[in-house]
């Protein structure tokens, strides 16, 4: 796949939610079987989910700071040039380190919380499909989900009437985009279970891994103590996994 603005603009718009419906269509349509279109779309995602974490972004303003204080530095020194050298030298070490340790900073951090999400997520159970007040139609999407046909849940839960009403079918719902790597559609889903629901609690816990998921360290750490003051079932992997976020 060629890389040309044109592509970067509309990844960056798929990203953001601003592209037009007819533009998101045509996209959403080529990423569906263009491997290409999916690997760039991650690499953006990657940056996103980067430049939007704030320990992140501390890190990167203190190599700033110190890539400035050293060019002030070089530009007072003019008595000779083997001064003049040493700091252009000294200079360009700064630079490579600071290249070279942010690279090492964000692999750790997304490592960390990919492998946190991997140890503490699993998928919300399904309940008995055999139970005698679900329609036939649910009883698929429940088969399907168990299975982990998770697309083929999507698409039967996408257009299912009243899906705001039956928060169970949510979990799946939400459960089923993060499976899919479709996270921000998960963090809709579970955003959408009110406090005063009986599903809230568990709601929070996926949020949560949807947020650390995405490496939102500073976003999950906020649920995650909502979670523990809400003082429910989750409350002790919650805490588990605030203390690793921690060290």
């Amino acid at each position: 796949m060629e890389r040309t603005p044109e592509i970067f603009e509309k990844i960056e718009g798929y990203l953001t939610n601003t592209l037009p419906k007819e533009e998101l269509i045509a996209f959403e349509k080529a990423l569906a079987t263009n491997q290409e279109l999916q690997e760039e779309v991650e690499k953006h995602r990657m940056m996103h989910n980067v430049l939007g974490d704030q320990d992140t972004l501390d890190f990167k303003e203190k190599l700033a700071r110190i890539g400035t204080t050293i060019k002030e530095e070089e530009e007072k020194i003019v008595t000779t040039s083997s001064f003049s050298l040493y700091w252009k030298v000294a200079a360009s070490i700064v630079i490579v380190f600071g290249a070279g340790t942010l690279y090492w900073y964000i692999s750790k951090s997304q490592n960390k919380t990919q492998n946190l999400y991997g140890s503490y997520y699993q998928a919300f159970p399904a309940e008995d499909n055999t139970r005698g007040n679900t329609t036939n139609e649910i009883q698929k999407v429940i088969k399907q989900y168990t299975n982990g046909v998770y697309d083929s849940v999507v698409i039967a839960l996408e257009n299912y009437p009243n899906l705001e009403t039956q928060k169970r079918l949510q979990l799946y719902l939400g459960n089923s985009y993060l499976n899919l790597g479709q996270e921000k559609k998960a963090i809709n889903q579970f955003t959408a279970i009110s406090e005063t629901d009986r599903y809230y609690e568990i709601g929070q816990w996926y949020l949560s891994l949807s947020y650390l998921k995405l490496n939102k360290r500073k976003k999950t750490i906020s649920i995650l103590e909502e979670i523990i003051a809400y003082n429910g079932v989750y409350k002790t992997k919650a805490m588990k996994l605030l203390k690793e976020l921690r060290k």
